[in-house]
C-alpha cells in the first residue's frame, strides 16, 4: 500500500512498547503517531480521529484495553497484544484484527500487518480474522454463509441456511436451527449486527428471523415452524417492508 497507516501503541510496560515501535519502524507503511503508557492517553489520541490502527495491551492500570474499546463507538482497527490467552474470546467479540501473545516475534508481527493490509484493501463487513482462546486464527463470520457464536466455552460455526430464528430469553439467546437449538450468552443486538440484513430481519426486541423460513405472516406476527412470533410495534414498519419484498 502506498499510503501511511497511522497507528498508536498502548502498553503500560516500556519494554513492550519499545519492541513494537522497533518492529513498526521496519515497515514503511506504518506511521507510529503515539506510544502511550495507558488507555486514557490513547483515548485522547483516538478522539482526534487520526488513528487507523491500534496495538493495544489488555491488562493495564485503571482502564483495561478491553474497556477502552468497549467505550468507543467506532474504534480504529485493533490488534490486542497481551501475555494472557484467556481474553481471546472477548477480543473476538470486539472484532479484533488479531491477538498477539507476548513475547511477540517480528515474524508474527509481519503476519498481522498482512491481515491489516488485506482488510484495508478490500470491501469487508468486518475484520478478516478472529481469534480463539488458544491464540490460533479462526475464520470470521461470512456475510453469505456462516455465523460464528460463542457457546459453552467454544466457538461454533453455524451455516446461515440452518438458522430459522433467534430468540432472546432472559440473559441468553436461543438460536433455533433446522434440527436443534444452540444457546449463547452473546447479546441479540450483537448477533443482529453479524447477520446479513438481506437474509435476516429483527421483528421484535426478542426475535430475529430468517426470511427464508417464513411460512406465513400478517401485520402482527410471523409464523416459522408452526410457531407464531410477534412483530413488535417499534419494528413493524421495517419488518413489514422487508416481508413484502
Amino acid at each position: 500500500m502506498s499510503h501511511k497507516i497511522n497507528c498508536i501503541i498502548v502498553d503500560d510496560e516500556p519494554l513492550a512498547r519499545d519492541v513494537l515501535v522497533k518492529y513498526a519502524a521496519q515497515i514503511d507503511q506504518l506511521e507510529v503517531i503515539a506510544s502511550c503508557s495507558n488507555a486514557l492517553e490513547a483515548f485522547e489520541h483516538i478522539q482526534k480521529g487520526q488513528v487507523q490502527l491500534l496495538f493495544l495491551d489488555i491488562k493495564m492500570p485503571k482502564v483495561s484495553g478491553l474497556e477502552l474499546i468497549e467505550s468507543i463507538k467506532n474504534p480504529p482497527l485493533v490488534v490486542f497484544t497481551t501475555a494472557y490467552r484467556e481474553f481471546a474470546i472477548k477480543a473476538f467479540e470486539l472484532d479484533a484484527i488479531d491477538y498477539l501473545l507476548k513475547p511477540i516475534s517480528i515474524t508474527r508481527f509481519l503476519k498481522t500487518i498482512s491481515k491489516v493490509n488485506k482488510y484495508l484493501q478490500g470491501p469487508h463487513t468486518e475484520p478478516p480474522t478472529d481469534i480463539s482462546d488458544t491464540g490460533n486464527p479462526l475464520p470470521t463470520t461470512s456475510e453469505m454463509e456462516y455465523l460464528y457464536i460463542k457457546s459453552d466455552r467454544k466457538v461454533m460455526k453455524l451455516h446461515l441456511n440452518d438458522i430459522h430464528y433467534l430468540e432472546s430469553l432472559n440473559d441468553k439467546v436461543i438460536i433455533h436451527l433446522a434440527e436443534k437449538e444452540v444457546t449463547t450468552t452473546q447479546r441479540i443486538s450483537y448477533l443482529a449486527e453479524k447477520l446479513p440484513r438481506k437474509r435476516f430481519i429483527r421483528i421484535h426486541r426478542s426475535y430475529i428471523i430468517s426470511l427464508a423460513h417464513i411460512s406465513a405472516y400478517n401485520n402482527i406476527m410471523v409464523e416459522i415452524n408452526g410457531r407464531e412470533l410477534p412483530i413488535g410495534r417499534n419494528y413493524r414498519s421495517q419488518a413489514l417492508e422487508a416481508l413484502r419484498k
